[in-house]
């Protein structure tokens, strides 16, 4: 087993990687650090959460001293992670006398320059940092540079703004690049700014973390609020993060969350940046239990005893799941991580289950006076707090007449019970997430047979104008036609939940 130790890292960084306690080396941090400290240059596909940061910070200290000024630049894409990112160096570092400056838009730019004169390390977003070296503001000759995210900064528009920072450091001694994909538009630019780079990526199954748990709930569009409730009040998280879609959206689950009675702040991209570190310190202080954010915010979010994520919506791309609960499970700890779906998001899930290579098991949301007890409870609470009419007394007159009041008193609490359990039902049971799955099976399968169909014909005049009859047919199996969604088998765990597993 590879350890830490094995890089021979200087004794103050060992030290404090030792006090960080690491130990074992994530996949990416096996793969890249031997690289990064050869001195060549290196491609890193992972996505976040698996270590990376270490894996460029720990090599780049390692060879970079105080004597040398400002040695390594980090551009990352948002300011988020550049906090994220500056406090990753800052946590190795703090033993080798080497500052980190952390440079991004909204905030005063003499501090950011006073910062970068006495820092070792520089970490970046590109607007700002381009700003600063094309106005002559700052004069640095970094030995190392790393840019981080690089397929978000290309989704964020930034590919120009990156191409023009590297022309200021053509004496540059090493060029690191980490992006979670590898489109088209990144490799190209890996080709031009890296020099004979190394290549490595970290496999699906390395990246998918063992210790988060995954379920998800199917549920109406009108239920979602109840539903989160639900699930919060019955997980009772240490501490959370609820991801939305929108800005407007997260603004208005948190204020709904916190007309519940839960201590909870939002965080998406309209704040000011003053408001959005300000909520960042008081969650991680435990000032807040739950954080409602977008998915920027999963870019940039460290957070390390964060037991629950939940997804209010499906997020648009498998990469945004990853990322999200990526929040979770940190430091080899254990995580949960929930998703609510309606119906109709149920192939889209599929895409994402299948992109992402992990389980989701289905579950039920939990039912509220699902036992006596709870039922008492509720009936008490009504009770007690009910008051009088002087309409009841006719009634009551009325039922007593011909039956006595402890016949009519129990009937009313029969139907008063009946009620409390068929209001208090949210989300699909799972014979209904069957049926909703054989539907879409069927409808797959129908999709198969047309396109078998079409395939036959095309194939059949091909054979006829070639004079030669192919012999597959365009045959698709059921089982392996494109987007298909497998029954699933039913298992029960425990008393109370039904679980669906291997769904896909």
């Amino acid at each position: 087993m590879t350890t830490f130790k094995d890089f021979n890292f200087k004794s103050r960084l060992a030290y404090a990687i030792s006090r960080a306690g690491f130990v074992e080396p994530s996949p990416i941090q096996q793969q890249s650090i031997p690289i990064i400290l050869e001195g060549k240059d290196m491609v890193g596909q992972a996505h976040t959460g698996t270590g990376k940061t270490a894996a460029f910070a720990l090599p780049i200290l390692q060879k970079i001293t105080q004597k040398d000024g400002v040695g390594a630049v980090v551009i990352v894409p948002t300011r988020e992670l550049a906090t994220q990112v500056a406090d990753e160096f800052y946590k190795f570092s703090r033993n080798l006398n080497i500052r980190t400056a952390t440079v991004y838009g909204g905030t005063s730019y003499k501090r950011q320059i006073e910062h970068i004169a006495n820092a070792g390390v520089v970490v970046a977003t590109p607007g700002r940092f381009l700003d600063l070296l094309s106005r002559g503001k700052i004069d640095i000759h970094p030995k190392f540079i790393v840019l981080d995210e690089a397929d978000e900064m290309l989704n964020m528009g930034f590919l120009e703004d990156i191409r023009r920072i590297f022309t200021y450091f053509e004496d540059r001694e090493q060029t690191l690049m980490f992006s979670a994909t590898m489109p088209d538009e990144i490799k190209e630019l890996a080709h031009t700014i890296l020099r004979d780079p190394q290549f490595i990526r970290v496999e699906k199954e390395a990246v998918t973390n063992n210790n988060i748990k995954q379920y998800y709930y199917v549920v109406d569009e009108h239920e979602r609020d109840d539903a989160m409730l639900r699930l919060i009040d019955t997980s009772n998280p240490k501490k959370a993060i609820v991801f939305c879609r929108t800005k407007r959206e997260t603004a208005r689950l948190s204020e709904y969350l916190s007309g519940q009675g839960y201590k909870t702040a939002a965080l998406h991209g309209d704040m000011e940046q003053w408001d959005r570190q300000k909520t960042m310190k008081s969650f991680r202080r435990n000032e807040y239990r739950i954080l409602v954010a977008t998915d920027v915010a999963a870019r940039g979010l460290d957070v390390r005893d964060v037991s629950h994520v939940f997804n209010y919506h499906i997020p648009f791309e498998a990469e945004s799941y990853v990322h999200r609960i990526g929040r979770t499970g940190r430091a080899k700890r254990d995580g949960i991580a929930m998703m609510l779906v309606t119906p109709h998001e149920l192939r889209e899930l599929k895409r994402i289950q299948k992109d992402v290579g992990s389980e989701l098991q289905f579950s039920t949301i939990p039912q509220k006076n699902s036992t006596l007890e709870d039922r008492m409870k509720t009936l008490f609470s009504m009770v007690k707090g009910q008051r009088t009419k002087k309409t009841s007394d006719v009634i009551l007159e009325a039922l007593t007449k011909n039956s006595d009041t402890n016949t009519v008193a129990n009937k009313l609490v029969s139907l008063l019970e009946k009620t409390l359990i068929e209001t208090s039902g949210i989300g699909k049971t799972d014979e209904e997430v069957l049926l909703l799955l054989n539907d879409i099976g069927n409808d797959v399968e129908s999709e198969n047979k047309k396109s078998s169909r079409k395939y036959k014909e095309r194939n059949s005049k091909k054979s006829s104008r070639h004079g030669k009859q192919r012999r597959d047919g365009g045959k698709i199996k059921r089982g392996t036609g494109r987007g298909e969604i497998p029954i699933p088998t039913i298992e029960k765990v425990g008393n109370s939940r039904i679980v669906a597993r291997k769904l896909f």
